[in-house]
């Protein structure tokens, strides 16, 4: 199975436990995977046959500015949920990373894996 991948996705949401991160938009940015086999895609030359990266970059962005949570680990599992369904992937690697919340840190964030993981490929 082959991948799609978007990295480095910046979308500013509402997202936090604390009273003022509540108020405030703050950026999330998201690397995923995506399997899917492109062979189709790659014969025909059509967009139709392909994951539409910049169909799966709207919809996240409408998703997570549309929603609203308390904790990273809810928005991310609502998510990959919403996208697998949205577009039929087997499998999709999903990573958020809140930047600048914790002083000592870059960034803190999550990964996670939901669906079939590709034959070949055990992180």
């Amino acid at each position: 199975m082959d991948k799609v991948f978007i990295r480095g996705l910046k979308v500013d949401a509402v997202i936090g436990v604390y009273d003022w991160e509540k108020q405030v938009r703050q950026p999330l940015i998201f690397d995923l995977e995506m399997a899917w086999d492109i062979r189709l895609a790659a014969a025909t030359d059509d967009l139709m046959h392909a994951l539409n990266y910049q169909a799966v970059t709207e919809f996240i962005e409408r998703f997570v500015r549309e929603q609203h949570f308390q904790l990273l680990e809810s928005l991310l599992e609502r998510l990959a949920e919403a996208l697998r369904k949205e577009f039929g992937m087997p499998w999709l690697g999903i990573q958020v990373e809140k930047p600048a919340v914790v002083p000592q840190a870059r960034a803190v964030g999550l990964y996670i894996e939901r669906g079939d993981q590709p034959a070949g490929d055990k992180r």
